[in-house]
């Protein structure tokens, strides 16, 4: 029952972002990736929106900066099951696949910075976790029909993504666009998604046509 939960926050995701991003909704077919790694890929990839964090050292960070990289955005907050449960894939994808290119972004904009960096430190992470600083991004809940959700909003209160739980984690693309996203617990580990994550890391052709170069990784607070 819970992965026909997914499934409909999926759909209704892809929906929602399509229609932000001036895309056309088209239909999702079952993979793997879907039913065991519950990893969602869009139907084409979308470029994502112009975002703009700070780290625990108090550095600010744009996603533009990550272009040439594989990113995964994670969306979270220190009192979320899901996301801890989650952890524990993440270090293993980033360990295998750090060194190919993958990036993780984590992005909690509901604790405070002091909170932030003492639960990355007690749990010795390793990719940066980013907070939202002074630079206006914030979530805002909406209403949509019978279905609550939110969504990160900019400084000038543009909705740029949908965020419906934590954790929330869309996939980007060296080009930066983003071509697929989980909602709940992601099997980063699973057969399908390493295979996906290892796809999308040795697309060197493609990376090599972005005009940005990789940038030093953000700094990673360790106890």
């Amino acid at each position: 029952m819970k992965n026909t939960r997914y499934l409909r926050i999926a759909l209704s995701l892809i929906t929602t972002l399509l229609f932000l991003l001036g895309g056309t909704v088209l239909p999702v077919a079952a993979s793997d990736l879907a039913q065991k790694a519950n990893i969602f890929l869009f139907p084409k990839p979308s470029a994502m929106a112009p975002l703009v964090l700070s780290t625990l050292s108090g550095e600010k960070v744009s996603l533009d900066e990550y272009r040439g990289r594989v990113v995964l955005l994670r969306f979270t907050s220190i009192e979320c099951p899901a996301c801890k449960m989650e952890e524990p894939f993440l270090h293993q994808l980033k360990s295998k696949f750090g060194p190919a290119g993958l990036e993780i972004l984590s992005v909690n904009l509901v604790d405070s910075p002091r909170a932030i960096a003492q639960y990355v430190q007690v749990n010795r992470f390793s990719y940066p976790v980013l907070h939202g600083g002074n630079g206006g991004f914030t979530f805002q809940p909406v209403q949509l029909g019978e279905r609550r959700t939110m969504f990160l909003v900019n400084p000038a209160k543009e909705a740029v993504l949908e965020v419906p739980g934590f954790p929330t984690t869309y996939v980007i693309n060296c080009l930066g666009q983003a071509v697929a996203f989980s909602v709940g617990v992601g099997q980063w580990t699973d057969a399908s998604a390493e295979a996906f994550i290892g796809s999308l890391v040795s697309d060197r052709t493609a990376c090599a046509a972005s005009k940005s170069a990789v940038p030093t990784p953000a700094t990673v607070v360790r106890q």
